[in-house]
């Protein structure tokens, strides 16, 4: 399921559509979404692993950092 969402960040806002997946384990954001707006990240241990739906594990590797959104 998609929708259109807003997010507020430093008093700007910024339109995007969010991917709904109630089967998801955790929410993960898109690295060029981040860099695009700037967004801040930080450094997580341990990393995060993300698997495609296969089991198989994703190509572009571990998760490496978080955002607060």
């Amino acid at each position: 399921m998609q929708m259109d969402v807003q997010i507020t960040y430093n008093g700007k806002e910024t339109d995007a559509e969010a991917v709904l997946d109630s089967g998801a384990e955790g929410i993960y954001c898109n690295t060029s979404f981040i860099k695009k707006y700037g967004l801040p990240t930080y450094d997580i241990e341990p990393l995060v692993y993300p698997r495609n739906v296969d089991g198989t594990l994703n190509k572009q590797g571990a998760i490496r950092h978080a955002a607060i959104l």
